[in-house]
């Protein structure tokens, strides 16, 4: 179930709500200064929750090279976390807004304002902290309401990726740990779509909302098409576009943010598209999902390890996903 599911969210009681022509109309806050504290708390208590997985892996990460790679995530997460905190603090964006995030999930509220949604679709095959960072980054760098993750569902061409369900289950555990800010979407469970599909599904979803939608993905997907020819993100989002325009969609604009990735260099050419595009600064340190899948594999304990939260290695561990079974 999406994150709006709740019969009654922790602003209900703060928002007053009417129904005008079958929707829900949510007027601006009554009492900002309320709700921004509201936010600062859960903030801080996002915070302690991120220091609490550091801590926990920092008792497995016995080398000092290990214990400095958390260090950093920390400072990372610190740093982005104090500005998501000030644009809260200052009403620049609202990250108890809701929106609709599954099929069959209650309406959402409709706010007399655009929603800036970011929305990231993932394998999560693992789910970690770069995700998490990422997600993070383009929060604070594009003044975002919220972020969705969308854990993506079958995929035909990876037949040794961990079931759909279990990465569901262990993200949405994970991502659920930064509510308000991120928001975990199980839009496309049980489909074998791309992410710029369920993106417009997402879309499609919030009609009656306005929303600025930011699609957010690594910038090796910033072209046109792949090389052997076939839709990238540019041309599968200005598909996007133009179905929405072709249903009425009028109320949604769309962008794209691509992040580069640390220690790998791209060609920065010049690629044509209707598209706003923003092209951000890598996340620092190096993640891989492939790395920490390989070290999942073994019993033994490894650095790639220590990129994954405390909580959710435990998770993986417990269950017995992964170990023995290879690339």
């Amino acid at each position: 179930m999406g994150e709006n599911t709740s019969p009654t969210s922790s602003t209900d009681a703060l928002r007053g709500e009417e129904a005008v022509n079958g929707d829900i109309v949510r007027p601006l806050p009554l009492t900002p200064v309320r709700i921004n504290h509201e936010a600062g708390e859960a903030i801080h208590n996002i915070r302690c929750s991120a220091d609490l997985q550091l801590f926990g892996m920092e008792q497995w990460a016995v080398d000092r090279t290990f214990r400095d790679y958390l260090f950093t995530i920390g400072a990372c997460l610190d740093e982005r976390l104090t500005t998501i905190s000030e644009l809260a603090r200052s009403d620049q964006i609202r990250p108890f807004s809701e929106i609709v995030l599954a099929e069959g999930d209650r309406p959402a509220p409709v706010e007399d304002r655009s929603l800036r949604i970011g929305v990231y679709p993932l394998a999560a095959n693992p789910l970690h902290w770069g995700h998490i960072l990422v997600g993070l980054t383009v929060m604070a760098s594009m003044s975002l309401d919220k972020v969705v993750l969308l854990i993506a569902g079958a995929d035909g061409r990876k037949p040794s990726m961990l079931s759909a369900d279990a990465r569901h289950r262990l993200g949405r555990s994970t991502i659920e740990t930064f509510r308000p800010l991120f928001a975990y979407s199980p839009l496309a469970l049980g489909t074998d779509l791309d992410g710029e599909t369920n993106f417009g599904r997402l879309l499609s979803l919030n009609s009656r909302q306005r929303m600025e939608a930011f699609y957010i993905a690594g910038a090796d997907h910033y072209r046109r098409t792949t090389a052997r020819g076939e839709p990238d993100t540019i041309q599968k989002l200005e598909r996007v576009v133009e179905e929405q325009e072709r249903v009425g969609g009028t109320r949604h604009t769309i962008s794209a943010v691509f992040l580069d990735r640390e220690g790998i260099e791209r060609k920065r050419g010049q690629v044509t598209t209707c598209l706003k595009v923003h092209v951000l600064p890598p996340v620092p340190l190096s993640f891989s999902s492939t790395a920490a899948r390989q070290a999942l594999c073994k019993e033994t304990f490894s650095e790639a390890l220590v990129s994954l939260p405390y909580a959710y290695f435990l998770g993986i561990r417990a269950a017995g996903l992964y170990v023995g079974k290879g690339e």
